[in-house]
């Protein structure tokens, strides 16, 4: 009881420190937690998470693949895995986990934006317009997609639809382009 007790604390005070942008304390924190309950699954979720920050890809790959083989039944785990795989230039295998995640949550628009992403990388352009598109009819105020889909439609020569794109996101959120 008392351990656990100490590892909420804990858990708390890292979380806390890791939304206020102090990653080296939450690390810490994290790693403090793991050393009691290595198999703790929001710990190294968001350890990993962390490491996405720090743009260490093959640490955050490592945690979200132990986080898969502990629950893989979480679709934000196979999303976070498919960045970490995209940013160490495994793109393939990213657009695979970022369909994972959707297939478990089919309204996740984020995965939905990363596979797009991942899909106008590997030249499969339509099929990444279908993702941004998708993305968007899940939420309409996903910036991120309509700027995605206007990028799209820019390479495709349809000045009238990026323009409309570009707009969009903007208007959803004003400070898009800084």
């Amino acid at each position: 009881m008392e351990k656990k007790l100490e590892i909420e604390e804990k858990f708390k005070a890292a979380f806390e420190s890791h939304q206020k942008k102090d990653l080296d304390k939450a690390e810490k924190l994290y790693f403090e937690i793991l050393n009691k309950d290595p198999n703790n699954i929001n710990t190294n979720f968001l350890l990993g998470s962390l490491f996405l920050q720090r743009k260490e890809f093959d640490k955050a790959r490592e945690l979200f693949l132990k986080v898969i083989s502990l629950n893989p039944e979480n679709p934000d785990s196979y999303n976070n895995l498919g960045i970490a795989m995209k940013e160490l230039g495994q793109k393939s295998k990213a657009a695979i986990c970022f369909q994972k995640a959707i297939e478990l949550k089919a309204n996740h628009n984020t995965a939905y934006n990363n596979l797009g992403i991942v899909l106008k990388e590997l030249g499969e352009y339509h099929k990444a317009q279908n993702s941004y598109e998708k993305a968007i009819q899940i939420d309409s105020n996903n910036a991120d997609a309509y700027n995605n889909l206007g990028i799209i439609f820019t390479e495709y020569g349809e000045d009238k639809k990026s323009i409309e794109c570009f707009q969009k996101a903007i208007k959803i959120k004003p400070n898009f382009l800084k």
